[in-house]
């Protein structure tokens, strides 16, 4: 036990502690000084270990997942990938196992009282079954190690595991049973560490495993892996469709508890008014508000340059602060998502919010290779022609006003210019490069501007200065909506109340258990906060729509693909791309007007990636790391 008390105080002293110690009111000593006993034998040292087991936790705060999907994309790039967050370190699952045992020690010896032992294990057991989680999501079946394995460890990291890998339902199930005694182990309030986790933050995280592993096994069969892997054969990556309902269940009675308890409840709330909805949805990512936060994580660590680094790296352009070797603008979106918000009725119900570009109503063609001689862009077609760049987005949900940035809005006290081309009175036209037209004696400017003046398509082909969005919209969300910042600090919801809503009315829809009438509710009073007046009904379709429009940005739209496996790939011979509108001023009539053609995202234009987005079904399973020294079977992507 010794050498591994030594090896774990290592760990933690090699490991910054100003964020994992944010969940703790006080943590007091020199850590350096502490001896094993004084370690294990006091509250102080046993909170000092226990934020480093809260700093294993494989958090997606902050995360830019959304541009590896066809919501968004980075400014110099257009990736497309299965990219989510996995976890593989058994030496931090020995810690939090060592750390599950001192407790339970402590107890016994009297240095801790039952309800703190009671808190501090399933606080250990909340982030063994979250790291689990991250693995089971990317590898499938994986050792399940409950016991620190004292004597295998002998002082090199890279010492064989040798416990065989479980099937990967026994390890969802796993996963499920260490939230099941987490949530009966811990308390309902906190008043020993505003972000440490209570039960309601167990039943959370036990609601988006359960639908995670619900989905995977309703639709495994969508992206079938062959049966001649032998990691299909033994199980290890494989589900069957007859698990579902049951995971359906455990998602639903995870949910409806948080729900029933009445003690959470969505930031702002219902509202007929659009503006407030606006300022509502703005200020809820701004600072926590404990009606919707379950479970996050802090910056304010009083450090003076503790940062999320998400305002000064996704800033746009012309409003933004700057950072050595930190880019900005980076985060563009795409117009695929942008139709997805929808438009208000003149009720204030939903409308289709796709973007209306033609005259003709055709809308789901998209001109190619724009900015050469091969484009496929026709200035002849019958384009609406708009008095101003921004009118196309006016009437569209509160969300999308208070998380997008779009041609010509308003942002830190600045009109935040995104154009992308020019149609001279001749008809000649050219994109994403410097040049002018005239009409009525004044220049006008393809790009309505030049360099700090813009925040899109300017020196789209130059990979050092790409600070400028490759599409019309930016990202608004999260970002300080009076002031560019550089140093950060507003907290990341991993598990906010929205999330639940949106998974107990997911499961009902999908599986029929449950309490339909309050699965619409839920779905509903999602809308109502964005000031939407009607009811829509409960259908998976209607819930999957408000789920990729309230949780964008968050990453949860890459889990919904991988946990439904729905990637897009070439295998049906169709080739997808990101798309985007590119706002143009045309100078071809007796007054200047806006076009907005709709095109391919440049960088995954057809000259610069043949195969478009494309995921190779092998890939919703990582391959296993160290599989050769553990002899475990390896995964389909590496037979």
């Amino acid at each position: 036990m010794k050498k591994i008390f030594k090896y774990a105080l290592a760990l933690i002293l090699g490991m910054s502690l100003c964020s994992c110690e944010k969940y703790f009111d006080n943590l007091e000593g020199d850590l350096t000084k502490m001896t094993e006993d004084d370690m294990i034998s006091s509250l102080s040292g046993l909170e000092r270990l226990l934020s480093n087991v809260y700093s294993i936790i494989p958090m997606d705060d902050f995360n830019k997942k959304d541009r590896t999907t066809n919501n968004a994309n980075e400014s110099r790039s257009c990736e497309y990938s299965a990219d989510i967050t996995s976890f593989w370190n058994f030496t931090k699952i020995r810690s939090i196992n060592m750390f599950i045992k001192q407790v339970d020690n402590a107890l016994e010896n009297g240095y801790i009282n039952q309800s703190t032992r009671d808190a501090m294990r399933g606080e250990a057991l909340f982030v063994r079954a979250y790291c689990y989680f991250a693995m089971v999501r990317s590898y499938g079946g994986v050792p399940i190690v409950t016991e620190p394995l004292d004597d295998q460890y002998d002082g090199d990291e890279n010492v064989g595991l040798y416990v065989p890998r479980s099937k990967e339902k026994d390890t969802w199930d796993f996963v499920l049973s260490d939230l099941d005694e987490a949530a009966s182990l811990l308390p309902e309030t906190r008043n020993d560490g505003p972000y440490r986790v209570t039960k309601w933050g167990a039943l959370a995280l036990q609601s988006r495993v359960a639908l995670y592993a619900a989905s995977v096994s309703k639709y495994w069969d969508k992206a079938a892996i062959g049966s001649n892997y032998d990691a299909v054969k033994e199980e290890l990556t494989y589900m069957k469709a007859s698990y579902a309902d049951a995971y359906y269940k455990k998602c639903i009675d995870a949910s409806a508890q948080i729900i029933n308890s009445k003690k959470f409840s969505l930031y702002g709330g219902a509202t007929t008014d659009r503006a407030k909805a606006k300022e509502n949805l703005t200020n809820l990512f701004l600072a926590r508000h404990d009606e919707e936060y379950i479970f996050g994580k802090s910056y304010e660590t009083g450090v003076a340059t503790a940062s999320n680094g998400f305002d000064v790296s996704c800033s746009p352009n012309q409003a933004h602060e700057t950072i050595t070797n930190v880019g900005w603008g980076t985060y563009c979106v795409t117009s695929d998502l942008v139709d997805v918000f929808d438009d208000y009725d003149a009720n204030g119900g939903r409308k289709d919010g796709t973007i209306k570009t033609r005259n003709d109503g055709v809308e789901n063609e998209y001109a190619s290779q724009v900015q050469l001689p091969a484009s496929t862009f026709d200035p002849g077609v019958d384009y609406i022609k708009y008095d101003d760049p921004s009118e196309p987005f006016l009437n569209k949900d509160a969300r999308f006003q208070a998380w997008v940035l779009y041609p010509n809005c308003n942002f830190r006290n600045l009109r935040i210019i995104i154009q992308g081309g020019i149609v001279k009175n001749d008809g000649k036209y050219s994109f994403y490069q410097e040049d002018s037209g005239e009409l009525n004696g004044k220049t006008y400017l393809a790009l309505g501007g030049h360099d700090a003046d813009v925040s899109a398509f300017y020196n789209l082909d130059n990979s050092f200065t790409g600070h400028y969005y490759n599409t019309a919209f930016g990202i608004r969300k999260f970002l300080d909506p009076d002031k560019a910042l550089k140093y950060s600090i507003n907290p990341w919801y991993d598990l906010r109340y929205a999330e639940i809503l949106l998974n107990y009315a997911e499961a009902v829809a999908e599986s029929g258990q449950g309490d339909k009438t309050l699965a619409a509710k839920c779905l509903n009073d999602i809308r109502h906060r964005a000031a939407f007046t009607d009811n829509i009904d409960l259908t998976v379709a209607n819930v999957l729509h408000e789920r990729r429009v309230e949780m964008a940005f968050e990453g949860d739209y890459t889990y919904t693909l991988h946990r439904r496996r729905e990637f897009l790939n070439n295998l049906s011979g169709v080739t997808y791309r990101k798309h985007t509108v590119v706002p143009m001023i045309d100078l071809r009539g007796s007054e200047p007007k806006y076009i907005m053609p709709r095109v391919n995202v440049y960088h995954g234009d057809v000259d610069k990636s043949a195969t478009g987005l494309n995921v190779n079904v092998l890939s919703y399973y990582q391959g296993i790391p160290n599989r050769d020294k553990n002899r475990f079977t390896p995964n389909p992507s590496q037979q």
